[in-house]
Parts: structure tokens; sequence; C-alpha cells
């Protein structure tokens, strides 16, 4: 008995620990291991954290003779969005990506979502007094302090000693967005206890004034509107409730303390300074401001296209969690491509909402909404926890502007753990469970519990494992040492065969080895047939073959991935000129990547500069007049337009079009592409330019491309292949 009482206050005593460690770690922790260090870390970390939370659980349910079950509002809605979640993942076509992510990106996957709700769970279930929750929330303060000065530094170019964070919008939040979110949420906890403290000045009110300092000038500077909008909303709302539940002549004498004055002069003089159109050219803030691009965020207006679309076609469960992107790719309107980011593949939506709306379809969109509405409500009716209420209240504000992050979706929860803990003290949303003294009812509830932990360990402990080889695989890659990036991939993929991306960089490894082996030994004026001895081509055959069906995997793990089927193209180009039909495979599957990325110009002018290849002037201007009609200011599309309907034999088309060029051009004159344009066009006026001059498009950028060459690969006839459809031209 004595045994079992000191096992379960041992267990009492890590759970504690582990909460309070994790609140303060969650924003700070990376892992440089893995293929993306920051959210791919915390994941780690909060399974880890998760895994002892359970373990400690059973340990007290297997010695005591009760447990306690915690009913809170969400509960019911966040249990059943779960199990939405994963009936999503397994009628999804990408059944690994939504499991794991859309890789290097783990956010909106079952793993990552799964591992939020416990994380919920578990932290309510291990807050039982009022002063841990305090603990934790100086914790937040403490972590976002460590959070503020190392972005701000980075912004001013006074970098860690990192090689990866030699930038500045360096966080080791893992971007600006999600430590300006994780900051904005924190504000309200800031702003709550420095009022209290600030009536009389000492080390604690100190240490609210520097994080709240911090947060402010971080949001103004590195924040972008929707992050300014949160923030005031956050401010406002916790003076709003604050004036509500005390006594206002305090609060107002709260307000304008020395410390609060000095927070909005500063923030104030930084926003002056930064962004001020008259000010900011001539100031050291406006040069550092001028040097720092912000995150690119998807339209609201595009995003909701997408959405409806995904929405349209997968009404009740979505397309599945962490595909996004593939609906980005495959329902993005025509005219994106007049935007700044029109060659930038979107993996998230304009806001959470959307992005769940897209991803889980209504029934995942409308638990999400009750959550938020359910917490809301509650955080309204509980005032004297106003701190906890506004930051949980920001939080769900935060899902309905921005996308977000692992980080910022386990804050979030973790927030609303602690309010809902807080509630639970003294409630009757508790219920005690005695317990039969039979050990073997304890053995089958923790068998439960045990399996959980395992699960747990399993999938996670097998992606990092796979991901830290593909880490160094990247590591190698970067030092140019190709044969170990290439045993690293291998190693990779065979303890995680279901992740595209590590497939796909093998297949990419393997043909640019193989390019390796061809460009050392090609042709020359000395061996006009080249060097390459029957092992060196047994190597060529052996490492273009793995590259192919690295390929192919990936496109079948993925068959909704567009940027698969395009490098899969590339691969099939690439060997043209030592393997039989390859170009016909090629475009074979750039089309197929066409018709998940309909209104990609690139692809087209991919599927163009083939056609110009072997002398299909019809079909080369045909995907040209695509790429023109797709992204009608696209220079590179109007320049080889001009090229083939020249070589076609169709002179004053293309003098029309390379005029068109020059007037697009025309404002930067100096510039290469003007020039090159302008030369153009001035032989295509010259009579006595020869018809069949050859163009840069045509020219080969693998050694496996180059004529002439030994073939090594015999590949069948292609079945058919696959040839969209043109692009309609506008009337």
């Amino acid at each position: 008995m004595v045994i079992s009482m000191n096992l379960s206050k041992i267990a009492d005593h890590i759970s504690n620990i582990v909460v309070l460690l994790l609140a303060f770690l969650l924003p700070l922790f990376f892992a440089p291991f893995t293929t993306e260090f920051f959210d791919t870390g915390k994941l780690i970390l909060v399974t880890i954290a998760i895994s002892l939370l359970l373990l400690c659980w059973g340990v007290k349910l297997f010695t005591e003779n009760r447990f306690t079950v915690i009913k809170t509002p969400l509960d019911i809605f966040l249990i059943i969005y779960l199990v939405v979640v994963t009936l999503s993942t397994f009628l999804s076509g990408n059944i690994h990506v939504s499991i794991y992510g859309l890789l290097p990106k783990i956010q909106g996957s079952l793993v990552s979502q799964a591992v939020v709700v416990l994380l919920y769970f578990l932290v309510v279930a291990n807050i039982k007094k009022a002063g841990t929750v305090s603990l934790i929330v100086q914790l937040f303060i403490g972590s976002s302090i460590i959070l503020s000065l190392v972005g701000l530094a980075s912004y001013f170019q006074l970098y860690l000693p990192f090689s990866f964070a030699k930038q500045n919008s360096f966080s080791l939040a893992g971007s600006t967005l999600s430590s300006s979110l994780f900051l904005v949420m924190m504000i309200p906890l800031m702003l709550m206890n420095l009022i209290h403290s600030s009536k009389n000045i000492s080390l604690m009110s100190i240490f609210y004034f520097l994080a709240m300092l911090l947060a402010i000038v971080y949001v103004v500077l590195l924040g972008n509107a929707p992050v300014w909008v949160l923030a005031t909303f956050a401010i406002l709302a916790t003076l709003y409730i604050y004036l509500r539940n005390s006594d206002k002549r305090l609060i107002l004498k709260g307000l304008f303390t020395p410390l609060m004055i000095v927070i909005v002069i500063v923030a104030s003089t930084f926003a002056i300074l930064s962004y001020t159109p008259t000010i900011k050219d001539k100031t050291v803030l406006g040069k550092f401001a001028g040097n720092f691009t912000k995150e690119i965020q998807l339209p609201f207006n595009v995003s909701w296209r997408v959405a409806a679309s995904a929405f349209r076609d997968s009404p009740i469960l979505g397309t599945g969690p962490g595909t996004f992107l593939y609906d980005f790719t495959a329902y993005k309107p025509i005219d994106f491509n007049q935007s700044p980011a029109w060659n930038v593949r979107f993996n998230s939506g304009f806001n959470q909402y959307l992005q769940t709306w897209a991803e889980t379809g209504g029934v995942g969109v409308i638990l999400l909404l009750l959550v938020s509405i359910t917490f809301v409500i509650t955080a309204i009716r509980y005032r004297d926890l106003w701190g906890l209420g506004v930051a949980g209240t920001t939080f769900m504000v935060a899902l309905m502007l921005s996308p977000i992050t692992f980080m910022v979706q386990a804050t979030g929860f973790f927030i609303c753990a602690l309010f809902m803990a807080s509630l639970k003290n003294g409630s009757a949303d508790q219920k005690t469970v005695e317990l039969p003294p039979l050990i073997l009812i304890r053995i089958l509830l923790f068998l439960p519990i045990l399996g959980l932990i395992i699960l747990c360990g399993f999938t996670v402990g097998k992606f990092v494992l796979a991901d830290s080889y593909h880490r160094d695989a990247i590591n190698s890659l970067t030092a140019n040492q190709g044969l170990a990036a290439y045993n690293s991939l291998v190693k990779s993929e065979r303890i995680n065969p279901d992740i595209d991306l590590y497939r796909i960089d093998l297949a990419q490894t393997n043909i640019a080895l193989a390019n390796s082996i061809a460009s050392q030994k090609k042709p020359t004026e000395a061996s006009p047939g080249g060097s390459l001895t029957d092992q060196d081509k047994s190597n060529i055959q052996t490492l273009i073959q793995q590259a192919i069906a690295e390929g192919r995997a990936a496109t079948k793990l993925a068959p909704r991935s567009a940027a698969n089927w395009e490098v899969l193209g590339s691969i099939y180009r690439q060997i043209s000129g030592v393997a039989t039909n390859g170009l016909q495979f090629s475009l074979d599957a750039y089309g197929q990547a066409i018709r998940l990325d309909p209104y990609n110009p690139l692809l087209r002018l991919a599927v163009g500069g083939i056609y110009y290849q072997i002398k299909n002037y019809d079909l080369a201007v045909r995907f040209f007049e695509d790429v023109v009609s797709l992204k009608p200011d696209y220079p590179n599309g109007l320049y080889n337009l001009a090229i083939a309907l020249r070589d076609k034999g169709n002179t004053n088309d293309a003098i029309k079009v390379t005029e068109r060029l020059v007037a697009q051009l025309q404002d930067k004159p100096d510039s290469q592409d003007y020039m090159t344009a302008s030369k153009l066009l001035s032989e295509l006026k010259d009579t006595s330019v020869s018809s069949d001059k050859k163009s840069i498009i045509a020219t080969p950028s693998a050694a496996l491309e180059q004529k002439n060459l030994p073939q090594v690969v015999d590949l069948p006839e292609p079945d058919n292949i696959s040839t969209p459809a043109a692009v309609k031209k506008e009337q």
C-alpha cells in the first residue's frame, strides 16, 4: 500500500514537471536532425510529453483504487472531430500524405491533430492546482521573451551561431508568422499581469514589462496585417473585460503607469520610423524594414474559391488532411497567374477554417466552428478567468485570420486546456470512479494506455528516424557528396517507404549520379564516341532504372501531386539521349502534371520545349500559346512562342509576338531580357536571317539528354500520351 502511494505521488510529480517543461520549451525547441527543424521538433517534444503523461496516468490508475473523469465543454466536439479526421484520412486518395502530412510540413496531418487533441485532454487531467496554472503562464511568458529576443536580433542581423539561423526572418518558432501568432496569444496574459503588478514596481512587474515590450515591438516589425488586427483585438478585449470585472479607477491607474506609457511610446516610434512612407527611407529602422520580406499569405478570394471547389467535389469529409496543396493546384482560378505569387504552390489556405473546409469537408469545418464557438461562449460566461479566456479566444480568432502551424495549434489548445482546468476545480464536471480491488481489472485498464503509448512512440519514432536520414542526405548534397546522400536516402526509404518526398528525392539523386557519370565521360573531340566503359553503362542503366522506379512510386503514393509528376517528366526528358521513348514518357508525365495543375504556365512551357526539341513545331506553338494565354505578361512564354513560330516558318506572327515582348520589357532597357528580345526582333525583321537559325530553348541541359549517346535503357512504347486540351482563348 505504501509503495503504491509513493508511486502515485512520484507519477504526480513527474506529470507536473512534464507539463511545466512543455509550456516553456514548446515555442523554443527545435530538432536540427530532421528535414524541417521546427514544427517537426515540436511534434517530437509534444509526443514525448504525451507519452510520459500517459505513462504517469497509467501508473496512477494501476496503483490507486479510483480514477477521475473530467468533463469539459469541448470534449465531445474534439473527439468527434478526431474521428472525422481519421475517416477523412483513410478515405483520402492520398492516405500516406494525410497520415504524416505533406512533408516537410506536418501541420494538418492526422498525426499532428491527434497529438494536439491528446495534449488537450492530458493537460486538463493533470492540472490540479490554481498555482500550477499561474506558474505555467509565467513559463509561457518567459519563453516568449526568449522567442522575441532571438527574432528581433535576427531582424537586426545579429544571428545565432548556426548556419541555418543566418537570415533576418529566423525564428525559433519556425517562421515569423508562427512567432507573431504565439506572442499575440500571450499578450492578454502579459497585459493582465502587467496591470496587476505595475501598481508597485517590482521584479515581476519588470519581467512582465519586458515581455510585453518585446512582444509588441516584434509584432509591429515582423507581423503582417492579420497579425496586427489580431493583436489589436487581444489588447482591446483584455481591457474591455478587465474594465467590466474590476474597479475602473484602479484599472486606469494601472494603465497610465510609466511602464505602460513606455511600451506605447516605443511601439509607436518603431511603427512610425519603419512604415511611414516619407520617413522610412531615411531611417535605420526603415532600411531594416525594407530588407525584410514578410511571409506570403494566399489571398482570401483565391482560398475561398479553392475551398468551395474542393467542397463541391468532396462535400462531406473533404479531400483528406494535409492535402490543401493538391486542392490549390487543381482548383486555383486562372486569374491567379496575374498575381505576384503566380509561380508559388501554396500548401495553406488564407485561414484555418477555409483549409479545414477543403481538407475535411463540411463535417470537419462545422466541428471546428463548434469548438471555437463553445470555447468563446464558455470564456464569456466565466469572465473571472479573463486572461486565459481572452488568450484562448484570440487563438480562435487567429483561425479566422491566418493559417497556423503545429506550434500555434498546440499552444492554442494548451491555453484552452489551462482555462478548462481552472474551471474544473471545485466544479461538478469531474467524477471519481472507484475501481474494484481486482488486479486483473487494473491490468485491463492499463493495457489500452500502454498500447496508445506504443502507438505514439512507434508512429512518430519511425517517422523521425527516417526523417533524420533524409536530413543527412540534404546535408550531404549541400556538401556535394552525392553517394553519401544516395545511401542516406536509401536508409530513409527503407524505414518509411510511404513518404513520397523521400522517393522523389531519391529519384532525383539517382538521375544526378547518372548524369555525373555521363558528363565525366561524354564525347569529346579526342573521343567522339565518349569514354563510357561497359561498367559505366551498367551503372548508368541501374541508376536510371532506380530513378524511374522511385519517381513512379512517388506518383503512386501521392497521385494528386503535380510536383511529383513534373519531376518524373523531367527525369524522362533528361534520359532521352540514352533511353528509347524517353521523350514520349516525359510528355505523358507532364500531361498528368498539367491535368492536376491545369493553369500552371510553367508545365506547358516544358511540354512546348519538348515538342520544339523534336521539331514538332505545330504542337510546340500550341503549348507556347497556352503559356501566353495563361499568363500574357510572361516574357519567357512570349519569347519561346516567337522562336517556335519563326522556325515553323510563320515569320509575320513571330514578329508580332516579339514586338509585344519588347513592349513589355521596354521599362527595363538595360536588362538582358530586353536586349535579347530586341535582338530577336531585329533578326526577324531582317529578311537575310536564315529561317532555320538555332534557338537557346532547344539546348539540352543534362548530359544524358545529349544526342548520339549509346542506348542503355530500352523503355517500351507508351500505351498513350496524356495530352491536355488547349487553353480556351478569351474572345
